[in-house]
């Protein structure tokens, strides 16, 4: 099975590429119109950096971590049509257990913002009763916030004593994860940009690239090896 899935990490790399190829591309579109200034980006911008300096200057809320952690779990577990029967957090860890177990629910808090997520939800609420227009600034600051939170912890996690990673395998784990969280954050900015059909367009262009290149290679590499065979038993 790891072998197998060994192999989707392969395929899925050059989807990867094409995500980052999108996001280089984006960055260069976004400076010369100014979109940087934008109130959205300064705010989101403000929250991501505020959430790092504190991750780096002040202790680490390890409990919120394990909390946020074991909690998607658990949730990825549900909507997996799995029951679960137990559920520990501490400072130092936590665990779930549940009757079902996939490679989602092993990997879905390191790609998952669930802070994120709930802030999300809390705003879409209250904006429902009480229209919180004018105070957008501080939806973004959260969402800064939060996001650099998850990126933050997700990175301080990925060690090779992780049992979720080891257990779907690290390449991968690390393929996935990475993959996921590209795609989220290419779906959050151009959600708040106001431009998803220029950014999904951009996506699946460099994305056909990326795979248009790996299959030549590939071709070329499987003719070159032909040829060589044929030479070495002439």
């Amino acid at each position: 099975m790891k072998f197998l899935k060994f192999l989707i990490a392969l395929a899925l790399l050059p989807l990867v590429a094409g995500e980052i190829w999108t996001l280089i591309d984006l960055g260069r579109a976004a400076v010369p119109v100014g979109q940087w200034r934008a109130a959205w980006f300064v705010s989101f911008g403000a929250g991501f950096i505020s959430w790092v300096l504190i991750f780096i200057f002040l202790p680490r809320t390890m409990w919120l971590y394990v909390l946020g952690h074991e909690f998607t779990h658990a949730l990825a577990a549900m909507i997996s049509g799995g029951k679960v029967s137990a559920f520990k957090v501490t400072s130092k860890g936590g665990h779930i257990m549940t009757d079902r177990v996939n490679w989602w629910i092993a990997l879905s808090p390191y790609f998952v913002p669930i802070y994120a997520l709930i802030w999300i939800g809390l705003w879409l609420t209250v904006d429902f009763y009480y229209p919180l227009r004018e105070w957008q600034p501080i939806l973004y600051f959260g969402l800064g916030l939060f996001w650099s939170f998850h990126l933050t912890f997700t990175f301080s996690m990925m060690h090779l004593r992780q049992t979720d990673l080891s257990g779907e395998g690290y390449i991968f784990s690390g393929v996935i994860i990475l993959l996921m969280n590209l795609l989220a954050v290419l779906v959050l900015l151009s959600v708040l940009a106001h431009d998803m059909s220029l950014a999904g367009n951009i996506f699946l262009h460099h994305t056909g690239q990326c795979y248009s290149w790996t299959g030549n290679e590939i071709m070329r590499g499987a003719a070159w090896g032909q040829n060589a065979w044929r030479t070495h038993h002439i």
